[in-house]
């Protein structure tokens, strides 16, 4: 193990404000060191806003193409979730961060990849694939350490391979069947997205409505325009159960709804 490293200040975490920080800070004449163990950038460039909004758009353009005749004559509409995930995997490097830490480093912020942790006042211990840094700042440190995508509660539900927005972006294929649990905004642009590649989606929300903390009448207007995409939109509906043999099996209230993914 080296001996402590003096720094001014260091972050940790290195999401769209950590990132922000430690470059302001460099900029400012301070001796940076930002701590990241996984990607510079965060959740928004990766997992997040821009890759779900590059295969919304890809769905909306099938809507598009599904309402010419309407307007326009007969069309033929194929989906493949082929191109929008070439797209995602091109607007964020094949999940590299080369884009948010280049610029970083530029600044004159000092990145260390691995997991940090707090060792007493304005000290971190940071533990790498090459050992154990560790950093005193003068100055302070900043915690950005952002979050995880939060799992419900339900039983067998653990150990499945169930998907969070960090697996959905990855998805190359779109699946027969998929089961969405939670109707706020996240899992409604899923489940229409999904529904519009062609899978058999089913909605299922606790709560007496879609978007919960929103205005009565957001959530009614967006279950009906998801009904007529196909959705099958269940309120007021409690899942109790999850097993998984190659298939998920979702009990809810009772009755087993079965589906490829979850």
């Amino acid at each position: 193990m080296s001996a402590t490293q003096q720094v001014d200040v260091v972050v940790l975490g290195l999401g769209a404000g950590g990132e922000h920080a430690a470059r302001k800070l460099a900029e400012a004449g301070l001796r940076v060191v930002g701590v990241e163990s996984r990607l510079v950038g965060g959740e928004c460039p990766f997992w997040g806003c821009t890759p779900s909004k590059l295969l919304i758009r890809a769905s909306d353009a099938l809507a598009e193409a599904r309402a010419a005749d309407r307007l326009s004559g007969e069309v033929t509409v194929r989906a493949d979730l082929g191109p929008a995930a070439a797209r995602i995997r091109e607007a964020n490097h094949d999940w590299h961060d080369v884009s948010h830490a280049g610029p970083l480093e530029e600044a004159g912020v000092r990145l260390v990849r691995g997991h940090g942790r707090l060792d007493g006042p304005g000290r971190v211990r940071v533990t790498t694939d090459d050992g154990v840094v560790e950093l005193e700042a003068a100055r302070g440190v900043v915690l950005n350490t952002g979050t995880a995508p939060a799992a419900p509660p339900i039983d067998g539900l653990a150990g499945t391979p169930y998907w969070t927005n960090r697996e959905v972006v990855h998805v190359t294929e779109a699946p027969a069947s998929l089961v969405v649990v939670g109707g706020g905004p996240i899992g409604a642009e899923l489940a229409q997205a999904f529904a519009r590649f062609g899978t058999s989606v089913t909605l299922l929300e606790l709560g007496e409505r879609l978007l919960g903390p929103e205005e009565p009448e957001a959530g009614e207007l967006l279950a009906g325009v998801l009904r007529e995409e196909g959705v099958d939109v269940r309120t007021g509906v409690e899942v109790t159960s999850v097993r998984h043999d190659g298939r998920f099996h979702v009990v809810v209230d009772g009755a087993t709804r079965t589906a490829d993914q979850l």
